[in-house]
């Protein structure tokens, strides 16, 4: 077993050990023309604070935040207009293990990614002009959210549109 005296040597060895873990991140292919704009990410205790992320109050585990729901929000926006017609964006939510949050009574599902069914979080599906789609993203996690690293991955036609990661303390 490894132990760390420095949290900085510590978080730097998770990040490598998440990507190491996670093959597909670093093999993903990018969309070409659409892309993920403006995203933004905020969490909440509960329904009723939905703009409310600024006050954190720890949960009685220490590995698991207070946390309930994630919202994210983005702009799809492509520069080729041939990318009109029905599209579906799917969202995949990677915790601080590496493990993919799927619940498929909460809307998640499996895509083909690469050739491999990968589990996505949620899943939204409109019609699209090709040039600008407003997207948004509401998941209420059944437990809490852990503390760490998380990775939230976009797609569109099986490729990637946008990633972002956020911490949870």
């Amino acid at each position: 077993m490894i132990t760390f005296k420095n949290s900085k040597v510590f978080a730097v060895s998770l990040i490598l050990f998440l990507f190491q873990a996670i093959p597909s991140i670093a093999q993903l292919k990018n969309h070409q023309t659409i892309r993920a704009e403006n995203l933004k990410v905020v969490l909440v205790k509960d329904i009723e604070n939905l703009s409310d992320s600024s006050r954190i109050v720890t949960a009685e585990d220490p590995q698991k935040s207070s946390f309930k729901i994630i919202h994210v929000s983005f702009n799809m926006v492509s520069s080729d207009p041939k990318n009109a017609g029905y599209k579906s964006v799917m969202m995949r939510l990677v915790d601080p293990k590496g493990t993919d949050i799927n619940d498929p009574i909460a809307g998640g599902g499996l895509f083909n990614l690469n050739g491999v069914e990968t589990a996505y979080t949620l899943k939204v599906s409109s019609n699209y002009d090709g040039k600008f789609l407003d997207v948004d993203f509401l998941y209420k996690h059944p437990k809490h959210y852990k503390k760490g690293l998380h990775i939230i991955e976009l797609y569109v036609d099986g490729l990637k549109i946008g990633e972002e990661h956020f911490i949870i303390k």
